[in-house]
């Protein structure tokens, strides 16, 4: 019983990944949102995705195991199509290297240490420039608001952009960078 997202004024559309709950934005209620179908209708044209993934933002933390790497991808992997196509960029300090190769075998594999790392490689592959030639969807997981401009240049470019992030980890320039934004839990409670 999927519903579509629900197109906002401005053409962000907004999918909620929990069964039942609500969502406050600039004075819009945002409820009732079947995760599986709207994730994953109508979304997929003939191109390829790339999905660039920060994977410590993804998890919520600074340090990371194998096993909240795997849980991670396999709530990633319900949120959003992953073709056998698509290329798909994992980004994460050095320290998490090892605990991310092994939690999300297949991808390829960025690092650097320092305060936001794994944003400066996703923010480099980013511009690195290219990516509207490969691809016609591009799939961020991170609610960092520093990606917000590589984001928005993506979108520039011509590519269809969807932010994954968190519910309470988003930022507002995130969200409106993309044309997408698909939350992830926890559970937002409902409010009266």
């Amino acid at each position: 019983m999927g519903q579509k997202p629900i197109s906002m004024k401005n053409s962000k559309k907004f999918v909620v990944l929990n069964e039942t709950c609500y969502l406050f934005y600039m004075n819009a209620i945002i409820t009732n949102i079947s995760h599986r179908a709207a994730a994953r209708q109508g979304r997929r044209g003939s191109g390829r995705t790339i999905h660039l993934i920060d994977i410590e933002n993804l998890c919520g933390s600074s340090r990371v195991t194998r096993d909240q790497v795997a849980q991670e991808r396999e709530t990633y992997k319900q949120a959003v199509l992953i073709g056998h196509s698509d290329l798909v960029i994992v980004a994460s300090s050095g320290g998490n290297l090892l605990s991310s190769y092994l939690g999300w075998p297949g991808p390829r594999f960025l690092a650097r240490d320092g305060k936001d790392g794994a944003d400066i490689c996703l923010a480099e592959v980013i511009a690195e420039g290219g990516l509207a030639g490969r691809f016609e969807i591009a799939v961020v997981a991170s609610g960092d608001g520093g990606l917000a401009p590589s984001v928005a240049s993506l979108a520039e470019q011509g590519l269809h952009t969807i932010v994954v992030s968190r519910a309470n980890c988003i930022s507002r320039r995130m969200r409106m960078a993309a044309h997408e934004s698909i939350l992830l839990g926890p559970k937002l409670q409902e409010r009266a």
